[in-house]
């Protein structure tokens, strides 16, 4: 990779391009500032949940849905504490809930799920239709608790991620002119 980035990987970037501080991860509370929001991304995460260990698949415990109810409990505790508590200036006005940029860049980790429980490729694309029903159901749940604004970032090409390149190719011939293969 070009500079040792990875194409995408790098979110802090777009923050630093707007002059937006960096967002807190959630589950990091001691100490933080959230008066701009939070951010409730787990690496490794998917939208489905998954049946498996990470060890298994290589997906984290920590689903969409997970996320989801952790950011209904920040709205919820936001709106309380905003009214009576001393920490206020740490947490988002409640307008700003419907101001805000919702970004939602997960879904990649469904499909290699997959593959590393050794399913045929026609057994994750059998799954994708509910993959996108779910993640429609979560932008809907946001959206009832004022969300307004989002931001949803496809996946990548399946080939081109280093475990399809691993565990499918066999030579360069298999690849594509962008390097990537097909699983």
């Amino acid at each position: 990779y070009p500079n040792n980035y990875t194409a995408f990987r790098w979110g802090f970037l777009v923050a630093e391009s707007f002059g937006l501080p960096y967002l807190s991860a959630y589950l990091d509370s001691v100490g933080s500032n959230f008066s701009h929001g939070a951010n409730f991304a787990t690496a490794g995460s998917t939208i489905r949940r998954q049946n498996t260990t990470i060890f298994q698949s290589g997906a984290s415990p920590i689903s969409l849905d997970v996320q989801l109810v952790q950011f209904s409990e920040f709205h919820t505790r936001s709106k309380i504490i905003s009214k009576q508590g001393v920490f206020h200036k740490l947490l988002p006005k409640e307008d700003y809930f419907s101001k805000a940029l919702y970004t939602f860049d997960i879904g990649q980790n469904d499909l290699t799920a997959g593959y590393k429980l050794n399913l045929a490729t026609e057994q994750v694309k059998a799954y994708v239709p509910d993959v996108l029903l779910q993640l429609s159901e979560a932008v809907k749940r946001v959206y009832d608790q004022g969300g307004r604004t989002f931001w949803i970032h496809n996946t990548g090409p399946v080939g081109c991620l280093p475990y399809v390149l691993d565990r499918f190719l066999t030579s360069a011939t298999q690849l594509d002119k962008n390097g990537c293969g097909s699983p």
